[in-house]
């Protein structure tokens, strides 16, 4: 059986349909890659410049909301009309020529500056540190892309722009201006420290000074692009140097003992006053006990007195013998007396027992048995 071959007539619809299938899965694979570099998304959070070979043709804004929202996107048309830069604003999908336009994206939010504490002095000579703090925006994408670039770039900016700005805000004024912010009055605990504490009137304040500051900040960043935020320029720190911050401790260690030391004077009086009046207290408390008891003291002796003399008058020979006794006591108690006597002495008549007849045991008592408790 001879081969049979299919003709060639009837193989071309065949590999056309082949070639026409391939061709439309490369155009279509070739629609995907231009729609995927064609179309981007502008986030709620960004803001986008879109160049061609590097020259800006579009500009699409997130403002910041506020009052000043839609006057802002105004201006800025105004502004790259002339360049032949449109201008529009809000966020979703858009598109662009693949290839030959790229997206430049920029925050939109609002994003925080911390400054370094930096050492400034006031107009009265008083250094201090100084710290501030501000809350920024990117206003003009355009205009940020040519001038600056990165957010790093823009911190190195404001570095320079606030810390100028409030270093001669500082300089022009007293310590007391940018300390305080109104005339109201102190208050201080200690009456004697009111004496020493002279506050100097406000004439502007630290609210006046931050306005400044924000104000001149605020214009030096419209050439960046830069916004800052209606919150302002804020000082978050202010500390005297390590220098002058001694002195004013030394100072107040000094007042503090001045006023110990004043206290310490007036306990140190009133320690004497009481201790005078009370020496003066006892000592009239012991003179009235003094007077009271040689009073009772002389009463006393009044009454023995009155009770000898009732029983010396009752008996004169007993108060011969008891007048004798005494004398006895007397000048013979001592142990380097002596008496030269004769045997007719008065004086010996008691010891001979001449007198003691007299008086017996039974007749009076006392002055006998008192009489030998002395011999």
């Amino acid at each position: 059986m001879e081969n049979y071959q299919e003709p060639i007539e009837s193989k071309i619809p065949q590999v056309w349909k082949k070639i026409t299938s391939v061709i439309v899965e490369v155009m279509i694979i070739i629609l995907i890659v231009v729609m995927a570099f064609s179309l981007y998304i502008v986030d709620q959070t960004e803001q986008v410049v879109v160049t061609q070979f590097g020259k800006p043709v579009r500009i699409i804004l997130n403002p910041i909301e506020g009052r000043l929202q839609d006057e802002r996107v105004q201006q800025l048309k105004e502004k790259y009309e002339a360049e032949g830069i449109t201008v529009s604003q809000g966020a979703g999908l858009r598109l662009k020529i693949p290839f030959i336009q790229n997206v430049q994206p920029f925050e939109r939010r609002l994003l925080r500056w911390n400054g370094y504490p930096e050492q400034i002095p006031t107009k009265d000579k008083k250094y201090i540190w100084v710290d501030c703090t501000a809350r920024w925006y990117i206003e003009d994408p355009l205009q940020f892309l040519r001038s600056v670039g990165t957010e790093e770039q823009a911190h190195a900016r404001l570095d320079d722009i606030i810390d100028a700005t409030t270093r001669n805000s500082i300089t022009r004024r007293d310590l007391i201006e940018v300390v305080r912010t109104d005339n109201r009055q102190m208050q201080v605990a200690e009456k004697e420290l009111q004496e020493t504490i002279k506050v100097v009137q406000v004439t502007e304040g630290r609210p006046k000074i931050v306005a400044e500051i924000t104000g001149a900040s605020r214009k030096s960043c419209e050439e960046y692009g830069i916004g800052i935020h209606e919150s302002g320029v804020l000082i978050k720190g202010l500390t005297y140097v390590q220098g002058v911050k001694e002195k004013i401790e030394d100072r107040m260690i000094e007042e503090r003992l001045r006023i110990s030391k004043k206290y310490m004077s007036e306990g140190e009086g009133e320690f004497q006053k009481i201790m005078g009046d009370m020496e003066r207290d006892v000592k009239t408390i012991l003179s009235e006990a003094y007077k009271n008891a040689r009073e009772i003291e002389g009463v006393a002796d009044a009454k023995a007195t009155q009770i000898y003399a009732d029983g010396f008058n009752k008996d004169p020979d007993f108060y011969e013998f008891w007048r004798l006794l005494e004398l006895y006591e007397t000048y013979l108690s001592g142990e380097k007396t002596r008496l030269i006597l004769g045997t007719d002495n008065p004086l010996l008549q008691l010891i001979k027992g001449d007198i003691s007849q007299k008086y017996q045991p039974g007749k009076v008592k006392r002055p006998l048995n008192k009489m030998n408790s002395r011999i």
